[in-house]
């Protein structure tokens, strides 16, 4: 029984020798092969405003992983890729080089020597808005919502407390590209039901979204800037309220801490709110 095992033996290894190779079977601790030598260069892309075109140097590589050093996470792709940046600023690409034997990694800096000059952050409205999160002022005073009329913002709800699921409304508006916004609503939990939900008037389910808006300095009516939800109209989105009358919000006024938003056009029924800086 001894000498059949030790031939089933022999016979296995002799077959794994011939799958593998021969030098594999003779190193119980041999590499696959080298690891790859990662480089790259970096080029301005003409025509385009802080983009730049990353292409691999690399030897002995297969598979490519690169990081545009923005935040966002590493993504596979090919030897070459093109990076673009909204703000100005320091950003550490790298590529992740993958061989036979492993990989290394190379990262150079791009230097961004300004915002890109069509983006909306040049606009001081903006900048503003997108500069921290909002909330409702919680102040039973300060009256963060009032319903009426263009000229008379107040004419048919003059305001009053706040829901406790209200107070705490986070509203985020975030820059994506040189010319693309999102709003982010974090609802803590809870969404206040308006006149369109049932049950009316309470604090209900979480009706957190991220979606995206458009911003623009046109406004027909009062304001200083309009932010529009794309789709419906009303929209099933909403900012400050869920019975808005229009996926029109105008912005009435805006400081560092503080913004006056106008939900509705001139000539129909509006909501207005007051949030402060979170």
């Amino acid at each position: 029984m001894k000498i059949k095992f030790k031939l089933l033996s022999l016979k296995i290894l002799l077959g794994s020798c011939l799958l593998i190779g021969i030098q594999s079977c003779k190193k119980e601790k041999g590499t696959l092969g080298t690891p790859a030598t990662a480089s790259f260069t970096v080029t301005p892309v003409a025509g385009k405003v802080n983009t730049y075109a990353l292409s691999s140097s690399s030897t002995g590589a297969f598979s490519y992983q690169w990081e545009s050093g923005d935040g966002s996470p590493a993504k596979g792709g090919g030897p070459q890729d093109t990076v673009y940046f909204l703000k100005k600023g320091d950003y550490t690409a790298k590529l992740y080089a993958y061989g036979r034997g492993g990989y290394t990694v190379a990262s150079q800096v791009i230097n961004v020597a300004a915002d890109d000059p069509s983006s909306l952050l040049n606009n001081p409205v903006y900048q503003k808005l997108v500069a921290h999160p909002w909330r409702f002022d919680p102040n039973d005073a300060a009256k963060a919502i009032i319903v009426g009329i263009e000229s008379n913002p107040g004419a048919y709800y003059g305001g009053g407390p706040l829901a406790d699921c209200q107070k705490d409304d986070i509203y985020t508006f975030a820059a994506v590209s040189a010319t693309n916004t999102t709003v982010n609503y974090d609802a803590k939990g809870s969404t206040f039901n308006g006149g369109n939900l049932a049950p009316n008037y309470s604090c209900n389910a979480d009706r957190s979204y991220t979606n995206p808006i458009t911003f623009s300095t046109i406004v027909d009516g009062e304001g200083v800037a309009t932010i529009t939800i794309p789709g419906a109209n009303p929209p099933n989105k909403f900012i400050g309220v869920t019975d808005i009358p229009s996926n029109n919000f105008r912005i009435i006024s805006i400081t560092a801490t503080s913004m006056v938003l106008r939900a509705g056009t001139k000539d129909g029924t509006v909501f207005q709110f007051k949030f402060i800086a979170q």
